[in-house]
Order: structure tokens, then C-alpha cells, then sequence
């Protein structure tokens, strides 16, 4: 019976030290970072730019622009970092973050903000392939379940923590959220220190063993885009449903930071039992109460039973992209991690571009996507949840033998 070949750095055997995975960490929160900071902002953003026309999408669009630049340049930056090493690739990209993200204090118009957004969108894509990468690298097995959740409930406790701040931060200027971007600098003397990752040596794709499944990868990134779509009603939406609800901009700031704060105690919890249970199961479950979540939003009457579906959505969230990345990592041979990492960055970041788009509301109905979005997640749940019955496990890709 043959054995899988281990990878190169043997991951799982010699799991990376504390500071490496703090880093992979802190990493993972430059993500939510690119969004979550300047959420509360947008209104005042808004009225500053009020006689520049098509203001209100211009100043949606500064937030979801990310989405399309990262969705674009994510797969040039998978085939960087399987080609270069994930270091590299983590290197320019953090540059990049603090030029893009600190650029929004000079702006002076809409156009450098969003040209500002794009250089950042261009850090995004970098750091999130090269690093999901590197954790690939350096994790397996259970192990990568349990850091994989690690990481989720540190993004969503960095989006509690980044909302709240924005918020206090958005009253005293619509610029100030910007600041919190100059930040990422501090992460450079880290970087320098992570492996160099493992460049993937190209694929023989006549070896059908050494190519991922890539039906199945497909679906999870049409879930993993879907559910993003699903998901950014909250940034892009909530600041204008709640404002309309005679919320403050710090009041917003707390509220939806909340909601990311339980979606980090649910990764959080579900890391003491990664690899226990099939991820598709999990991640349905998670769309099903995410659904239950924005129900609630869309049918509240006020703040209090606003706050409550944040909540619920949040708790559901906290399954779901751990669940997803897992699923995706047993698909995912070595030589190709780089890559199919890509992919799903480029799938998530998609499916934020265009939710405002996809889910805008009129003025004076702000709630209305919140319903669209609900039954979106619950049909995704009910897929995932389908394809969990049809066997114990989710499948994973085949494995070369060794030699």
C-alpha cells in the first residue's frame, strides 16, 4: 500500500515556531484590515466628496474596489510565489500596503482615493496568496484545520477590533481611518524572518496524480465567492442601514464589529475539532445560520433586533471560510498550492467586488439586500449540506507514490 510523499518541509512533522505562526497571523489580518477600517467612514467620506458625481457608488466602490484588482492579480501572484517562494512575493506586497493604504491621508479627490484603493488591492492579492500559501506549506492534516481556524477567529477578532477603531476614528475625519494603514510597516522585520516557502517545481500535467481536482476545487470557489457576496452586505450596507436607524458612526462601528467578534469566538471554539468532521458539513451549517442572521436584519425594526442578526451571522461565519479553506487544501497537491490559493483569493475578493452590485438597495430601503443575501446563503447551505451525505468525507486530491 503506497504511503504520500512528503513535501519538501515536511509539514506536521516540524510544526513552524511561535513567532512564525504570530506572523501568519498578524498577516491574516492585513486582509480584513483593507476594508474594515474605512467602513465606518464612508458616509462622512460621502458627504465630503458630495459634489463630485456619482458620489455614492464612487464611495461604495472605494471600499469593494479591492475586490476586482485582487480577483485579477491574485493568480500573477500565485504563479510568483510557487515560482520565487512566498517571502518574496510577502515582501513587496507589505510595501505596497502601507504605500496604498496610507495614501487615502493626502488624497485629495475621489480618483487618487480609488487609485489608492487599487495599490492596495495589488498589496491584498500578494499577501493573501503568498501567506495561505506558506500556510500550506508549513501545516497538514489536522494540524491545518486547527491553524486554519486560528487564523479566521484572529481576522474576525482584527475586524472587531478595526471596526470600533475606524469608528471612533471616522468622527474625528473622514482621513483618520486611513492612518491605521501605516501600521502594516511594523510586520516588515517578520517577514524577513519567515522560510522562504517552497517554489513549486512546474506540474507534469500529463500525470492526471500530480493535478488538483479541479471540478471540485471549482465548486469551492463559487461557494467561497457566493458566500462573499453574501457577507459584504455588511461592510458595504450595514454603515447606510444603520445610519438610516439614526446609529452614530461609532455606534456603527461597534455594532458591526460585534458581529465579526462572534465569528471569531466560532472559529475559535470549532479549532479544538478541526479535522473531527466533514468541512462541508460545517461550512453549510455555518451559510444556513448566516441566512438565519440576515433574515433578522432585514426584518428588524430597530437597533436592537439589527444588533441580534449581526450576531447570528456572525456565529454562522466563523465556520464558514475555515471549513472552505480546508476542504480546499486537501484538493491542493504541493506543487500547485501557490496557485489554486490564488484562485480562491481571486474568488473571495470577486464576490466582495460585487456585492454592492449585486445586492445594492434603494435609498430608504437599506434592508432589501439583506433578504436577497439571506436566501442565497441558505441555498448554498443546502448544496453544501447535499454533497456532505453523499460521503464520509469531503474528497481530497490524489498523491504521487514515492518512489
Amino acid at each position: 500500500m503506497s504511503t504520500p510523499a512528503p513535501s519538501p518541509t515536511a509539514p506536521g512533522q516540524v510544526p513552524p515556531d511561535r513567532v512564525t505562526q504570530a506572523t501568519l497571523l498578524l498577516l491574516s489580518a492585513l486582509t480584513v484590515m483593507s476594508g474594515a477600517t474605512i467602513a465606518p467612514a464612508l458616509p462622512a467620506m460621502q458627504a465630503h466628496f458630495a459634489d463630485t458625481p456619482n458620489a455614492a457608488l464612487l464611495v461604495k466602490l472605494a471600499l469593494t474596489i479591492l475586490g476586482i484588482i485582487i480577483a485579477v492579480t491574485a493568480p500573477l501572484f500565485g504563479v510568483l510565489a510557487d515560482r520565487y517562494g512566498r517571502r518574496p512575493v510577502l515582501l513587496a506586497a507589505l510595501t505596497l500596503y502601507v504605500i496604498g493604504g496610507g495614501s487615502g491621508l493626502i488624497a485629495q479627490s475621489l480618483g487618487q482615493v480609488l487609485l489608492g484603493r487599487i495599490v492596495l488591492g495589488l498589496a491584498v492579492a500578494g499577501t493573501m496568496t503568498a501567506a495561505g500559501a506558506l500556510v500550506n506549506d508549513l501545516f497538514s492534516g489536522a494540524a491545518r484545520g486547527r491553524f486554519l481556524s486560528q487564523q479566521a477567529a484572529f481576522t474576525s477578532f482584527g475586524g472587531a477590533v478595526l471596526l470600533p477603531l475606524g469608528g471612533v476614528l471616522a468622527a474625528v475625519g473622514w482621513r483618520a481611518p486611513f492612518v491605521l494603514y501605516l501600521a502594516a510597516a511594523l510586520l516588515l522585520p517578520l517577514i524577513l524572518r519567515l522560510p522562504r516557502g517552497i517554489p513549486g517545481v512546474a506540474p507534469d500535467l500529463t500525470a492526471p496524480v500530480q493535478a488538483p481536482r479541479w471540478g471540485a476545487v471549482t465548486l469551492v470557489y463559487a461557494l467561497a465567492l457566493g458566500y462573499m457576496v453574501v457577507f459584504y452586505l455588511m461592510p458595504a450596507q450595514g454603515p447606510f442601514l444603520l445610519r438610516a436607524l439614526d446609529a452614530s458612526p461609532g455606534l456603527t462601528g461597534l455594532m458591526l464589529g460585534s458581529s465579526t467578534l462572534m465569528a471569531a469566538v466560532t472559529s475559535l471554539v470549532f479549532s479544538r475539532f478541526a479535522g473531527r468532521f466533514d468541512p462541508r458539513r460545517l461550512a453549510g451549517l455555518g451559510m444556513v445560520v448566516v441566512a438565519l442572521g440576515w433574515l433578522l436584519v432585514f426584518r428588524a425594526p430597530g437597533l436592537a433586533v439589527v444588533e441580534a442578526g449581526l450576531l447570528v451571522a456572525g456565529l454562522g461565519g466563523g465556520l464558514i471560510f475555515p471549513n472552505l479553506y480546508a476542504w480546499l487544501a486537501d484538493l491542493t497537491p504541493p506543487a500547485w498550492r501557490g496557485r489554486v490559493t490564488a484562485g480562491m483569493s481571486s474568488a473571495v475578493f470577486l464576490g466582495q467586488f460585487l456585492s454592492p452590485l449585486l445586492l445594492a438597495a434603494p435609498a430608504g430601503h437599506e434592508a432589501q439586500g439583506f433578504a436577497t443575501g439571506a436566501a442565497l446563503a441558505a441555498g448554498m447551505g443546502a448544496l453544501l449540506l447535499v454533497l456532505s451525505v453523499r460521503g464520509r468525507r469531503a474528497p481530497t486530491a490524489p498523491v504521487p507514490q514515492q518512489g
